[in-house]
């Protein structure tokens, strides 16, 4: 593709809880199948500085888990929450299984996902208080998940672009 500029559209986060559900169930989809993918090779990273994809799907799961759904209840409950950035950074997932972390995941989700349908509008419209994101609604905290799928969605393309070259047999021999 020499000489063409490939322009990506990026889709606009949605605003209404009928829609940001559906894209969240969508790149639930997309990065398991793409983790799904490499599970033979869950310890493949393009650097020693990257994460691996055990260490991508176990992420994941961390922050539905122990952030997302939590956070979310909380915010629903009326508790006024104030949060800090969640960040799992530094912590070893060597031993995590990238198939199991990624069935506690889609797991995390479905239990999000049933929750909050199950919310009145008046306790979606409750806040809690973010450090990053300022005073954050049930509907902005999935924003924000949702925001963090498509980035590492990007990346894990990313990642497979670079193993696909990396297996290329060397030609001109």
């Amino acid at each position: 593709m020499r000489g063409r500029v490939l322009v990506m559209s990026v889709p606009k986060i949605p605003d209404r809880l009928d829609d940001i559900i559906p894209a969240l169930e969508q790149t639930t989809i997309e990065i398991s199948r793409l983790l799904a993918s490499v599970a033979q090779d869950p310890d493949w990273r393009p650097s020693d500085e990257h994460w691996s994809f055990r260490h991508i799907a176990a992420h994941l799961e961390a922050c539905q888990t122990e952030c997302v759904l939590v956070r979310v209840r909380q915010i629903a409950a009326g508790a006024k929450p104030r949060f800090e950035f969640y960040d799992n950074d530094g912590w070893d997932f060597s031993d995590r299984d990238l198939g199991r972390s990624l069935r506690q995941w889609r797991d995390s989700r479905s239990r999000l996902f049933e929750f909050v349908r199950a919310l009145s509008p008046e306790r979606l419209s409750r806040t809690g208080s973010h450090r990053t994101f300022g005073e954050i609604t049930v509907l902005d905290y999935l924003k924000v998940d949702l925001e963090h799928d498509r980035e590492h969605l990007v990346d894990l393309n990313e990642m497979l672009e670079k193993r696909a070259r990396s297996q290329e047999p060397l030609s001109g021999t």
